[in-house]
């Protein structure tokens, strides 16, 4: 039997993520990409995640705030229209989900980099960094819904 270390590993996909299944066996993500792309992209996508809504998560009702899943990362690509302006709007949301790394210590600091790939689709360079070095380097490639959906 093996012993389990760390959360489920997701792997990036163009329609969302998947589990990493490795050998019939579910792979373990020792590091911190299932955390960030959960912190990214979990939730409810009509969660503005800024101001206490009932369009939150369902499993937020369960925990408690120190827990809860609330993305504006992923309400805003999946509500306003891929510009300039909402790429920045984006990267700023991205840093603001991921300020819980800080808080726990375990980043001294969080970069995203957003780029506009084309029309209906962003990718985001994420970068976590802890006594300088880069504890997560990793690019995220993001269907921007509200184009996709014609908004």
């Amino acid at each position: 039997m093996t012993e389990f270390n760390g959360d489920v590993l997701l792997e990036d996909t163009p329609d969302g993520g998947n589990i990493v299944i490795t050998d019939g066996l579910i792979k373990d993500d020792k590091g911190f990409s299932t955390a960030v792309l959960i912190s990214l992209l979990g939730g409810n996508f009509d969660d503005p995640a800024v101001i206490e809504s009932n369009q939150s998560w369902w499993g937020n009702l369960i925990g408690d705030k120190e827990t809860e899943i609330r993305s504006s990362f992923q309400n805003i690509v999946c509500s306003l229209p891929l510009t300039t302006k909402n790429l920045q709007a984006a990267e700023d949301a991205a840093k603001k989900d991921l300020q819980w790394l800080i808080d726990k210590g375990i980043a001294d600091e969080i970069n995203v980099t957003g780029s506009i790939e084309n029309i209906k689709r962003a990718s985001f360079e994420i970068k976590v960094i802890k006594n300088g070095e880069n504890i997560l380097d990793t690019v995220y490639g993001v269907e921007w819904e509200a184009m996709a959906n014609g908004i």
